[in-house]
């Protein structure tokens, strides 16, 4: 019985070992890899979901409730409409960049005649991201 009490005490501690070996050597997940929401310089609310890809590439949408850029009432100066860009942005270090077809939300829905770049840099003492235009982006 102390033989049989004593193994099994040696091959839990193996298992045990064994367990945090193997969740020491994970890999951490990767901070971009999230939902996103922020308020932009014009006041309105946006998000971004981030997914993983291959090699450094994330699969992204972005949305903008209130796009500046798609129009303003020329009465009021107030936003008319949203807009919308998918695409794919490429990991270096902390930074995320791709350029992106931005399609405004009107009736029907208009692509703007550019590429949008879009970029973002990660902030692991907040876990926040940074725009281009400065704009902090939190996890939703």
């Amino acid at each position: 019985m102390k033989k049989f009490l004593r193994t099994l005490s040696i091959a839990i501690a193996l298992l045990l070992m064994l367990a945090a070996v193997s969740t020491a050597s994970a890999a951490p997940p990767n901070p971009f890899v999230g939902a996103w929401e922020s308020t932009d310089t014009d006041g309105s609310y946006q998000t971004l979901t981030i997914g993983g890809g291959p090699a450094g590439t994330h699969h992204a949408r972005y949305y903008d409730f209130g796009a500046t850029v798609c129009g303003l009432d020329p009465i009021t100066n107030e936003i008319l409409y949203a807009a919308s860009a998918t695409g794919t942005l490429t990991e270096a270090g902390d930074q995320l960049h791709g350029s992106f077809q931005v399609v405004c939300q009107t009736h029907p829905p208009e692509p703007l005649p550019y590429l949008s770049q879009l970029a973002y840099t990660y902030q692991p003492a907040t876990d926040t991201l940074i725009d281009i235009w400065g704009v902090i982006w939190s996890r939703k």
